[in-house]
């Protein structure tokens, strides 16, 4: 570009710049992305989005702003893909239209249903477990060891060398053989299992 070149800006008449709050870490982000975020992270809408919608939309908008997708078999029960979570940005909008479209929450047809890892991580990164009720009727309340599965360790050889240990639940180890690194894996599995049943019991103790 030459010094005498003239740049001309020009703005649509219903243009509106964006707002943009600056985060912790020094981010220029709007404040839709940050709801966004909220709503991904612990799939629910924040008090005050939920205070000014109908019961019906709310409801609609917390199951879209996360979702929990359980593993994928075709008809001979071949599995086609893992675990998986999205999530829809603009969920409160979508829910909104939805629900103008005849679209509704009916819990009493549920025929499966998330449930949260104890102790895990936050809800857009948990797989947490899909349930089917019971011969009761009665949706059970999950042991935490279906959650804490030693088999679903896995242990692999690093290009340093070194061996690590994970568990699809966010927990890894890291140590120079494969055998301590499963060692570490499987003692950090087990404190993480004592620590959720020390807090039901407390729980329990509370109520």
């Amino acid at each position: 570009m030459s010094d005498k070149e003239i740049v001309e800006s020009i703005r649509f008449a219903n243009y509106q710049p964006p707002r943009y709050t600056k985060t912790e870490t020094g981010q220029l982000v709007t404040p839709e992305f940050l709801t966004f975020v909220q709503q991904a992270l612990t799939g629910k809408l924040n008090d005050e989005q939920a205070a000014e919608l109908d019961p019906q939309v709310r409801s609609l908008a917390e199951e879209l702003s996360v979702i929990h997708l359980p593993e994928w078999h075709d008809e001979v029960g071949r599995k086609r893909a893992e675990p998986t979570v999205t999530s829809i940005k603009q969920a409160t909008r979508v829910a909104e239209y939805l629900a103008k479209r005849g679209v509704r929450v009916h819990r009493e047809l549920e025929e499966i249903r998330w449930a949260p890892t104890p102790g895990g991580q936050p809800g857009a990164f948990d797989i947490g477990i899909h349930i089917t009720k019971d011969e009761n009727g009665q949706w059970p309340t999950p042991d935490v060891e279906e959650f804490y599965d030693f088999e679903q360790i896995e242990v692999r050889h690093q290009d340093d060398g070194t061996w690590t240990a994970t568990h699809p639940r966010g927990l890894a180890f890291e140590a120079a053989t494969r055998t301590e690194a499963y060692a570490g894996i499987v003692e950090a599995l087990l404190a993480r299992i004592d620590e959720v049943r020390r807090r039901e019991e407390r729980h329990q103790h509370d109520d």
